[in-house]
């Protein structure tokens, strides 16, 4: 990949390309953004161009290097691995990085370590690799890539320079055809799919190719607009049926609970605004403006705080069906 061939994100390949030619280098970076955002990528093409064998400000995509990284095979890439899912380790940040960064690089100039997710790190790791960033070998550059880098400690932080990851917004057009050609599906689908997305082009080519989304997108409408009139025993029944879909394959927890954000979003800007150009689901503003006059600001609030509770609880691995009761309870009740 090369930086031109990245949608938006300017500012973070300006500043990329910039050190490249002036050779300044850092020795950390924080990659921060939301997932799928793409800071792998501008990690994985940042670290290409800067063991290109041709030198310059873009990898050239055919030297050995660039093709060792493009097939994640480079000696002197380091990817840290963790064997819990939601916990690095200060035991592995110190075999994998800090240990290892006293060995000289194998066949380039210099050494990269890419720590994907890195507000995974415990404070023990955090500190671990605090010790690194502050008297790191002249050859060694750190990309910490994040989704909350305020999760980082402040002293990491102050030690690294950090590149935000913004929603790209004035290439919708660009995308949108880019998911009609490469997916063959309708302009209304691609459009719905980047309204989803909110600027996030990696989100968007991943929604394109879920074969759940139209699922997720169908079930969710059809909770919103019931859920008022649901017994306990519907409450119960309907929670079950999502947890079936979802060990099924059938549809996506984290998309099913996006997009309940993304209704209570529209009916409380509704309410705010009575603007229908702020509305996501636009074809159901009838619902949207009934909801809209029925709840206040605070319930409506609540319920959205109900879902982001429900996301963390799905995190800490507590049961999805108990999960989606208690949210539908919130919801009905309100």
């Amino acid at each position: 990949m090369l930086f031109r061939e990245i949608i938006g994100q300017d500012h973070i390949k300006n500043h990329m390309q910039k050190s490249l030619r002036e050779g300044k280098i850092s020795h950390a970076y924080i990659i921060n953004g939301e997932k799928e955002s793409g800071k792998m990528m501008l990690a994985k093409t940042f670290s290409q161009a800067l063991f290109c064998e041709k030198g310059g400000d873009e990898p050239c995509g055919e030297c050995p290097s660039c093709l060792k990284v493009a097939h994640n095979n480079h000696p002197d890439l380091i990817y840290v691995t963790h064997e819990k899912p939601n916990n690095i380790a200060v035991r592995e940040i110190r075999d994998q990085v800090v240990g290892d960064m006293m060995i000289r690089p194998y066949s380039a100039s210099r050494k990269i370590y890419i720590i994907e997710d890195a507000q995974l790190m415990n404070a023990s790791a955090q500190n671990a690799i605090l010790k690194s960033l502050e008297e790191p070998p002249e050859y060694v550059t750190i990309l910490l890539l994040t989704d909350n880098a305020s999760a980082l400690l402040q002293t990491i932080r102050s030690r690294c320079i950090l590149l935000n990851i913004e929603p790209v917004i004035k290439e919708q057009e660009i995308i949108k055809r880019k998911l009609i050609q490469e997916y063959e599906m309708p302009e209304y689908e691609a459009e719905d799919i980047l309204n989803f997305a909110q600027g996030n082009v990696g989100k968007a080519f991943s929604l394109a190719s879920s074969e759940s989304f139209r699922g997720v997108m169908e079930d969710t409408l059809g909770l919103v607009k019931q859920v008022s009139s649901f017994r306990q025993v519907d409450v119960e029944n309907k929670a079950e049926e999502i947890k079936a879909k979802w060990k099924n394959g059938e549809i996506d927890l984290k998309e099913y609970l996006d997009l309940l954000v993304l209704w209570y979003r529209d009916v409380l800007l509704y309410k705010a605004t009575a603007n229908e150009e702020y509305v996501y689901f636009k074809d159901h503003i009838r619902e949207i403006r009934k909801q809209a006059e029925r709840g206040s600001f605070k319930k409506l609030s609540a319920i959205i705080n109900k879902i982001e509770t429900s996301r963390n609880q799905l995190r800490s691995n507590v049961d999805a069906e108990l999960v989606f009761i208690l949210l539908m309870q919130v919801m009905k009740e309100i």
